[in-house]
């Protein structure tokens, strides 16, 4: 019977069976091919990846040493311009010393007398007329006095001109020994001087004056072999109501001429002189 089933079977439905028997072996076997494949190309793909990201990374690497080689140039940049600018600063600090030092002393020199230190004649009108105007219209009384060493041609005549500059020096010098801080003296001529006496009457301003002849005759002087004898002739004069410094200079100023003619070595007060 077995045999009889074999041979009643249809050969073709046989043969169709085989083919799709084979068929299916072949697919299987592409897709294990495909899947091997598939598998190596995400192998070769991950590997690639794998090199790219190394490359980078050390791109990365190379790329941050530069950067920071940039930043230690740059930082050592900024550090020699720190010490650069702090160079220039010291030397502009200097600069701006020195010239305010000079500029100071170039004040100085303008405002004082350079061989005796008293006020030259510009800055002691000046700083007195200041005075002035602050004593004008008070009650405080205010005098001025005019001062001339005497036979002054005489000394610089027998004794030269360094004994004379000497003459001039020893006189202020014992004029300031014998004037307060507030009074004010200025070199007006060439042994000329002039005081001014803030705050002061008539009587003071005579006390005050014979005090200054008196210190300048004691001045010791020293020429070759002896000393030299000086003397001092002064004019006082006391701000009358409504009068410019000028104009009380003149009158001290002519005090003096009086002073001289009287013999020197005195101190006399302007014609018609009254205290206050």
């Amino acid at each position: 019977m077995k045999a009889v089933a074999q041979s009643d079977a249809d050969p073709a439905v046989d043969a169709f069976s085989l083919y799709d028997a084979e068929e299916a072996v072949i697919r299987q076997a592409e897709a294990m091919l495909a899947g091997l494949s598939d598998a190596a190309a995400g192998v070769n793909a991950l590997a690639d990846a794998y090199r790219r990201g190394y490359r980078e990374q050390r791109r990365l690497v190379r790329m941050s040493d530069r950067m920071q080689l940039d930043l230690q140039r740059a930082n050592q940049c900024l550090a020699e311009q720190r010490r650069d600018l702090q160079t220039l600063n010291e030397a502009l600090s200097k600069e701006i010393e020195h010239r305010t030092r000079l500029e100071a002393e170039l004040r100085r020199l303008a405002d004082t007398d350079s061989l005796t230190g008293a006020l030259a004649r510009r800055r002691f009108m000046e700083i007195s007329a200041r005075e002035w105007e602050r004593h004008r219209g008070g009650a405080d009384p205010i005098c001025v006095l005019m001062l001339d060493l005497d036979r002054f041609k005489l000394v610089n005549d027998s004794f030269g001109h360094a004994v004379g500059d000497a003459a001039l020096v020893a006189c202020v010098a014992a004029c300031r020994a014998n004037l307060r801080p507030r009074d004010i003296i200025g070199r007006t001529g060439g042994e000329e001087f002039a005081v001014l006496l803030p705050e002061t009457g008539l009587g003071y301003a005579l006390d005050a004056a014979e005090r200054l002849r008196g210190a300048v005759a004691s001045a010791p002087v020293e020429a070759p072999g002896e000393g030299v004898a000086l003397s001092v002739s002064i004019g006082v004069a006391q701000a009358r109501r409504g009068e410019s410094l000028e104009s009380a200079l003149q009158r001290a100023d002519a005090a003096l001429y009086a002073a001289k003619d009287d013999g020197r070595d005195r101190v006399r007060t302007a014609p018609g002189e009254v205290s206050s």
